[in-house]
């Protein structure tokens, strides 16, 4: 027998109880059996009350409980209409099921319960109410609708963003790996670009970015090839220093047996021709030797010892004089034009000294023997520097020549098509000259000649 089934047999057995039962109390115009207020029910329908955890109640017309049994404190003891009419009708929202009768003679009405569900305690609440479970329902269903959307959104934003900012962190690590090509996809084309070279739709929003390391990747690749093309050099220069080094070497030595050998007698003559080979060599080797130490000085980031006040009409005249007494330079190859007025300045004349020979040997030995240079002085507008010129009608110079005449390592003609210059002139010229807070500048073409402005404001 199921829980309504219990409540429709009790009810009726209570109804019938009403009319049956003999010995009465009147209350109300009704009798009724009750001791001390309460219900006084026969014994089967007290069992049956118990068992399925049920209650009676019986009120009068203004809803006030006059008898009851069994009936638990959360059940009232005062009705009014509505709310026993929605106790009736919604019985899941206050946990009982709730039958009533009213007896048209007495004006008074019983009332069944049982709870909801069967064996709770009649101590507690063991019902959700409808509006507790619409809630949860919406709550249920908005949590699916978030999470769903928050699926697909990633996907989209996975697609959209996640995939080009992959496509970046692919190429970076590349690049670490000295693979500076951006990365292709399985036909060989570019990720980031249409066949075009437009960008794709979803790279758009990173163009900055991929513009920024692909001038990355270009530098740093430029650079490797001139690391690599600087190591190269480097090994030449040194292959090259080596064999000038070896040479006068080479004369030194023999000159030197020749003079310990006891065997010979050699005139005064032979004596002298020989020590001044010997001599001319080992300054010679003194100058390579000198310019190695200067160029790692001036990587170093040297000062000048102590600056002096010079007028450089008269010094650099001066300069120009002992340089052309060179025998190789041969005659009236150097022409002087001073600054129309006295030009004072603060240098270090061995350093400028230094710059001068290496710039005058440059173009006199390096040009055919007819090239005539040209040095003059003249003062920068408004009196706010100076410039010294070195203008030459020789050979002139390639762009490559002329992009890397100022590098450590490069030497624009072999070392042994000369036995003078150690190939680091040019760069000991800048470096002295920037050491002095001058700048050094050249403008050169192939048949043009060559143009070199030492500068100071």
């Amino acid at each position: 027998m199921d829980s309504r089934e219990k409540r429709e047999t009790i009810h009726a057995s209570l109804w019938r109880a009403k009319y049956t039962r003999s010995s009465v109390k009147k209350m109300s115009e009704g009798t009724f059996d009750a001791v001390d207020g309460d219900l006084v029910l026969p014994d089967s329908i007290e069992r049956e009350i118990k068992s399925s955890q049920a209650f009676v109640q019986l009120i009068d017309s203004s809803g006030t409980e006059l008898l009851s049994y069994n009936r638990p404190k959360m059940i009232p003891t005062k009705y009014s209409v509505p709310e026993l009419a929605l106790r009736t009708l919604y019985s899941e929202r206050y946990g009982y099921h709730v039958r009533s009768s009213f007896d048209k003679q007495t004006g008074q009405t019983w009332i069944v319960g049982q709870p909801n569900v069967k064996g709770a305690d009649t101590g507690q609440k063991v019902w959700v109410p409808e509006e507790v479970k619409i809630v949860i329902k919406g709550s249920l269903a908005m949590l699916a609708a978030l999470l769903l959307a928050f699926i697909l959104l990633s996907l989209w934003q996975a697609h959209r963003f996640g995939a080009p900012m992959l496509h970046m962190l692919v190429w970076l690590d590349s690049i670490g790996n000295a693979i500076y090509t951006e990365p292709m996809d399985r036909k060989g084309n570019r990720r980031s670009r249409t066949q075009v070279g437009k960008w794709r739709r979803r790279y758009r929003v990173f163009s900055d970015v991929m513009v920024s390391i692909e001038k990355l990747s270009a530098n740093l690749q430029r650079d490797q090839a001139l690391r690599q093309q600087t190591e190269n050099l480097r090994e030449e220069w040194i292959a090259g220093v080596t064999h000038d080094l070896k040479t006068p070497l080479s004369s030194i030595t023999g000159y030197a047996h020749l003079l310990a050998e006891p065997s010979y007698d050699w005139s005064k003559e032979e004596v002298r021709k020989f020590t001044r080979t010997i001599l001319d060599k080992s300054a010679h080797m003194d100058m390579l030797i000198s310019d190695l130490a200067m160029t790692y000085r001036l990587k170093t980031g040297i000062k000048p010892p102590e600056l002096m006040e010079v007028e450089l009409n008269s010094w650099l005249h001066q300069a120009l004089d002992q340089a052309a007494a060179n025998p190789e330079y041969g005659k009236q190859r150097i022409i002087f034009v001073p600054a129309p007025n006295e030009v004072r300045a603060r240098l270090y004349t061995p350093w400028l000294e230094r710059v001068v020979n290496n710039l005058t040997a440059n173009a006199l030995l390096h040009n055919p023997s007819d090239t005539i240079l040209t040095v003059s002085l003249t003062m920068n507008d408004e009196d706010s520097g100076f410039t010294i010129q070195f203008s030459d009608d020789g050979d002139g110079m390639d762009e490559v020549t002329l992009n890397r005449l100022f590098e450590r390592y490069y030497r624009g003609t072999d070392t042994g098509s000369s036995s003078n210059g150690s190939g680091l002139g040019m760069a000991i010229s800048k470096g002295l000259i920037e050491c002095m807070e001058g700048r050094i500048a050249v403008e050169s073409s192939p048949g043009q000649g060559t143009i070199i402005k030492l500068s100071w404001s």
